[in-house]
C-alpha cells in the first residue's frame, strides 16, 4: 500500500507541475493581448469655414447655353457644381452681331479659373483628410495584426514546450516503470497541445480608434452644411449629374451594402455600427473601415479630373475666340 499511495502522489505532483506550467504558459501567452493599442487622427482634418455666400446654382437658360457653345455636359454639370456656370457662359460673349466673330471675355474667364482653384484646392485637401483618416486606421490595423501574430507565437511556441516537456518526463517515468505518472504526463502533454492549439484560433486584439473628426459620419448623415468637407466637394457629392440619377454620394452608400459593408436595410439618419465605434476595435473593423474609405477617396479624386477637363475645354474655347480675332480682317472706315 505505501509503494501505492507513493506513486499516486508522485503522480499526482507530476500532473500538478504540468498543469500549472500549461497555465503558467497560457497567461504569458496572453498577456500580449491586454496592451493598449490607441490611434487616434489629431493631424488630419480641421473644421472647414463656411461660405459667406451659398454658391449660385445654373439656370436652364445658362446650361442650354453652354451646351450650344459646345462644352460637354460634364463640364456644365461642373461648372454648375463650383458656382462657375454664369461665368462659363460669360467667357464667350457671342452679341458681337449675327455676322462676328465671339468675343473671349477675359474678365469672366478669370473668375472661371479662379474657381477651378480654388476647387482644386478643396479636392486636395479632402483627399489629402481622407487619406491620413484611413492611414490611421491602417496603422491601428498594423498593430492588432501584429499583436494577434506575437500572441500566436507565443501559444505555439508554449505548445512545443509542454508537448516537449510532457514528453521527456514521460519517457523518464516509462524508463523507471513509473506507468501510471508516465500515462499522466501523456495525458496532460496532449492536453496541453490541444489547448495552446485551439487558443490559437481565437486569438483577436482590439484597441481604441480616436477619431476626433469622423468624415465619415458627417459623409452618411450628410448635413446640409457641413463642417468637414470643403462646400465645393460636398455640393459635388450631393448633386445629382442628370435628373432621376443618383447623386455620388447615394451611389457609394449603395456600394457600401451591394459589398456587404454595412447592413442592407434602408437609410436611418444613424450611421452603422461600424462607423460610430471607437472601443473594442479589432482587425475586422479596420479592415471594414478601410474599405468604406476607398470609394469615398477614389470619388472625390475623379473630381480633380473633371476640373481638368473643364480647364481644357475653357482653353480650347478662348484660344479659338482669339484665332478669329486675329484673322478676321478689321472693318474699314467709311469714306467722308
Amino acid at each position: 500500500m505505501s509503494v501505492q499511495h507513493h506513486s499516486a502522489r508522485r503522480s499526482s505532483k507530476i500532473s500538478t507541475i504540468l498543469l500549472a506550467s500549461v497555465a503558467a504558459l497560457a497567461l504569458n501567452a496572453c498577456s500580449g493581448m491586454r496592451g493598449n493599442i490607441a490611434v487616434g487622427d489629431a493631424v488630419c482634418t480641421s473644421p472647414v469655414p463656411p461660405r459667406r455666400t451659398p454658391l449660385p446654382l445654373a439656370t436652364p437658360a445658362q446650361r442650354d447655353g453652354l451646351l450650344a457653345a459646345g462644352f460637354s455636359a460634364d463640364s456644365v454639370h461642373l461648372a454648375d457644381v463650383i458656382g462657375a456656370a454664369g461665368s462659363l457662359l460669360a467667357s464667350v460673349d457671342t452679341t458681337t452681331g449675327r455676322n462676328g466673330p465671339p468675343v473671349f471675355n477675359a474678365f469672366a474667364s478669370n473668375h472661371v479659373s479662379l474657381s477651378v482653384d480654388r476647387a482644386t484646392l478643396e479636392v486636395l485637401g479632402t483627399v489629402a483628410a481622407l487619406s491620413c483618416q484611413g492611414a490611421r486606421i491602417a496603422e491601428l490595423d498594423a498593430d492588432l495584426n501584429q499583436r494577434e501574430a506575437l500572441v500566436a507565437r507565443r501559444l505555439a511556441l508554449a505548445g512545443i514546450a509542454i508537448g516537449a516537456g510532457a514528453g521527456a518526463v514521460s519517457g523518464g517515468l516509462g524508463f523507471l516503470a513509473s506507468s501510471t505518472p508516465a500515462n499522466i504526463a501523456g495525458i496532460v502533454s496532449g492536453v496541453g497541445e490541444s489547448f495552446f492549439g485551439v487558443l490559437q484560433l481565437d486569438v483577436s486584439a482590439t484597441g481604441h480608434l480616436r477619431l476626433q473628426s469622423n468624415m465619415l459620419e458627417e459623409f452618411w448623415r450628410g448635413p446640409e452644411v457641413p463642417t468637414l468637407f470643403p462646400q465645393r466637394v460636398w455640393r459635388y457629392l450631393n448633386t445629382r449629374k442628370n435628373a432621376g440619377e443618383e447623386t455620388p454620394r447615394e451611389a457609394i452608400i449603395a456600394s457600401w451594402r451591394r459589398d456587404h459593408l454595412i447592413p442592407d436595410e434602408d437609410y436611418t439618419p444613424e450611421p452603422p455600427a461600424v462607423i460610430m465605434k471607437r472601443d473594442g476595435v479589432g482587425t475586422e473593423d479596420t479592415e471594414t473601415l478601410q474599405l468604406l474609405f476607398q470609394p469615398l477617396e477614389d470619388r472625390v479624386g475623379l473630381m480633380a479630373r473633371s476640373l481638368g477637363r473643364l480647364v481644357e475645354e475653357l482653353l480650347e474655347r478662348s484660344e479659338a475666340a482669339m484665332l478669329n480675332r486675329q484673322t478676321t480682317p478689321a472693318r474699314r472706315r467709311p469714306a467722308a
